[in-house]
């Protein structure tokens, strides 16, 4: 008796497999770096991927360069100290923080070998930069919170403008300009050669002694629309801690508990309330998350240590991959491959979260051999009738 009750929990499981959206995982990558007094709570890290290759700012003081396809370690680097601050790849090089001579100074370095190229004049860069033939645009600490257009060949800065706090936050780089934040919600704009661009606004603010026109909101769409603190009010989100990412057609805004999309004129594409979709007993403000990729129709996100992918278009969830096991600190999805940095131990994994060929064909397999099929009525009707046929012979 107990054997047929394990085999039919079997074949319920791989049906289970088959017909539901959640997806195991296969651990194809573990880091296994030293960590002295390792507190999950106190963790630092940071991973990007950089071509063949994932750069792992580790907990230890180091950053080191990890070959995707075997996992080899290429190269590592002393950081100096624990920090979230993320590597950014450029070309064949990366701009990283390192202490010069016991002074802080963004260096860039060559992706192959390791070895720094040259220092650049500031002192830490806080956004993702934008590269504009040889210059490079970014917001930098440099005698304060700046807009800086640095030019690499020269290693010199051209222009840089004083936006204090604004510096945490990304610019918007268009085609013609430069949207810049300077400080709470004011923002300006500003051409590439380092001119102020008058705002269709009468509301203006000092920077240094320069008067700027500047607009109020919290941030723009993706056709430039403003977000201001009434749209969020009204959609539950000014007082939630929230991120946006957009694409030609859509603004993503995932908070604590809803991811928001939008059209074009900030229409609503869907409201999805995560804790009514997603329901889950550990619910924790801590958890890690993140939009993490956005396709035609579809977005991944995690959220409350599930990785999920929403069909937003016909609203149905595809995927939901469980990663409680691993508690993440940091995802970047890659195809089929998740890298992440685990809270538990502070390590580097690569996941798959599709099956593995063998496994695959084991759950079709049972599937098929389980599957049901609509009655042949012309069979049935041919059974009902041969008797007669008999009897009449």
């Amino acid at each position: 008796m107990s054997k047929k009750v394990d085999s039919f929990y079997s074949i319920k499981w791989c049906l289970l497999l088959v017909c539901s959206n959640i997806f195991s995982q296969t651990v194809i990558y573990k880091s296994d770096f030293a960590f002295d007094n390792f507190k999950s709570d106190r963790l630092l890290a940071s991973i990007i991927m950089a071509g063949d290759n994932v750069l792992f700012n580790a907990s230890n003081q180091k950053v080191y360069c990890i070959a995707k396809k075997h996992g080899k370690i290429n190269w590592e680097i002393d950081a100096v100290i624990n920090s979230e601050i993320v590597p950014y790849p450029y070309n064949n090089t990366f701009f990283y923080g390192k202490y010069n001579n016991g002074v802080p100074r963004i260096a860039q370095f060559n992706l192959d070998t390791g070895e720094k190229i040259k220092d650049l004049p500031f002192t830490s860069l806080n956004t993702v930069p934008f590269f504009l033939n040889s210059i490079m645009y970014c917001t930098a600490l440099a005698d304060g919170g700046m807009l800086v257009a640095y030019n690499m060949d020269e290693n010199k800065i051209i222009w840089q403008k004083n936006i204090g706090f604004g510096v945490d936050v990304k610019p918007v780089y268009l085609k013609d300009r430069i949207i810049v934040n300077a400080e709470d919600d004011n923002w300006f704009e500003i051409g590439y050669d380092g001119n102020f661009l008058k705002a269709k606004s009468k509301k203006h603010i000092y920077l240094d002694t320069t008067q700027v026109f500047i607009k109020k909101y919290k941030f723009l769409t993706h056709d430039s629309k403003e977000i201001t603190a009434d749209f969020l009010n009204k959609n539950k989100l000014l007082n939630s801690d929230y991120q946006t990412k957009a694409t030609d057609n859509q603004t993503f805004i995932l908070s604590e508990n809803q991811l928001l999309i939008l059209g074009n004129n900030k229409k609503k594409v869907l409201q999805l309330h995560l804790e009514k979709e997603f329901p889950t007993d550990d619910f924790s403000t801590d958890t890690y998350r993140s939009i993490l990729a956005i396709q035609t129709e579809s977005v991944w996100f995690c959220y409350q240590n599930f990785l999920i992918q929403y069909d937003f278009i016909k609203k149905k969830c595809l995927r939901k991959v469980i990663l409680t096991p691993w508690n993440p600190h940091q995802i970047v999805l890659e195809n089929r491959t998740i890298w992440l940095i685990s809270k538990n131990d502070g390590q580097l994994y690569g996941l798959d979260f599709e099956p593995n060929q063998q496994t695959s064909d084991k759950i079709k397999a049972i599937a098929d051999y389980y599957k049901c099929t609509e009655p042949d009525s012309k069979k049935i009707e041919a059974a009902k009738a041969a008797p007669e046929k008999l009897k009449n012979n």
